[in-house]
């Protein structure tokens, strides 16, 4: 999740504070100017008379990217899509550990509407926000958005959810539907998946990928396209395949998901410079439900971060 930062007055957490953490998720909202730049959005909230980034808690059973959406949109009126992962800040309130992890969010419809939370917004440069805001620990934020491109498409490489043991399947290796667990991971799936908005859907026309992805086409109203390549017995008659669909994908750079298989996956990462994810070896790149979320820029990879609908400790 990353290094525990300004926790306090340099103290350290304790073990019970670690143990039983306040999750929260945030965003650097930013918009387009006429200029060809951007702006960053601060809010005022009355309570602690603070500027600040939009924020707020994580509720039970929601994902931290699925929060960060909906708290900006509940603290600024705007509705928006998650690019980058962009760091956690941590620090102490009373005796609990507060996280918060924050991600770029580009602005996509709505308007402010003062609240009982936030007073006022502010919508400034990236590099004058540090004169208004309250915490030095936030300036980092915007400063990490302008290190790299902060308009991306997001191509999102995920792994089917966990399915029936290949022992048990009845009708054939391709028939092998998710579990019961697989198909709970699939509707959390759908949320997480949201919030980088709206995607075309590739899947490996296995039934496992098929109801991986099926309550995310329901929600976002998309059809899914098979790609036989994308499976295991495609990837075994055309190894290279996956390879090349995901080069085209990100050089197209158009938002997508693609629904695959373990065996398909090092390939297929590997064509982009991403075979490598934190937290696993060479051999295990993705647990079942986890996707990498690969953030294009002008035809190329521009960062990536991996996530999946339950905790990895990764």
């Amino acid at each position: 999740m990353g290094r525990l930062t300004n926790f306090g007055r340099g103290s350290e957490p304790t073990p019970q504070q670690l143990r039983t953490p306040v999750r929260a998720a945030g965003a650097v909202l930013w918009r387009p100017t006429g200029a060809g730049g951007v702006e960053v959005a601060l809010v005022h909230r009355p309570r602690y008379d603070d500027w600040s980034l939009p924020k707020g808690k994580v509720e039970s059973g929601e994902h931290d990217a699925a929060a960060a959406v909906r708290e900006v949109e509940e603290e600024t009126g705007f509705t928006s899509v998650l690019g980058r992962e962009l760091g956690v800040q941590s620090y102490a309130v009373g005796d609990r550990l507060k996280l918060v992890r924050y991600w770029a969010a580009e602005v996509r419809g709505g308007r402010f509407t003062a609240n009982r939370e936030v007073d006022r917004i502010a919508w400034l440069p990236p590099e004058e926000v540090g004169s208004l805001m309250s915490y030095a620990r936030d300036t980092r934020l915007p400063a990490a958005l302008t290190a790299l491109p902060h308009a991306t498409a997001p191509v999102i490489v995920l792994r089917h959810c966990g399915a029936v043991a290949r022992t048990s399947a009845q009708d054939g290796e391709a028939d092998r539907p998710l579990t019961a667990a697989g198909r709970v991971q699939a509707g959390l799936l759908a949320d997480i998946l949201a919030a980088y908005g709206p995607a075309a859907v590739l899947s490996s026309p296995s039934l496992r990928c098929m109801e991986t992805v099926d309550p995310y086409c329901r929600r976002a109203g998309v059809a899914v396209e098979v790609v036989p390549a994308l499976s295991e017995e495609g990837h075994a008659e055309q190894p290279g395949a996956a390879a090349e669909l995901i080069k085209v994908l990100v050089a197209d750079g158009t938002p997508v998901i693609v629904c695959t298989h373990r065996p398909v996956l090092p390939g297929l990462l590997a064509a982009v410079g991403r075979d490598a994810q934190p937290g696993r070896d060479h051999g295990e790149l993705l647990l079942p439900g986890e996707f990498v979320a690969l953030h294009v820029a002008d035809g190329r990879v521009a960062a990536a971060d991996r996530h999946a609908p339950y905790p990895t400790g990764g």
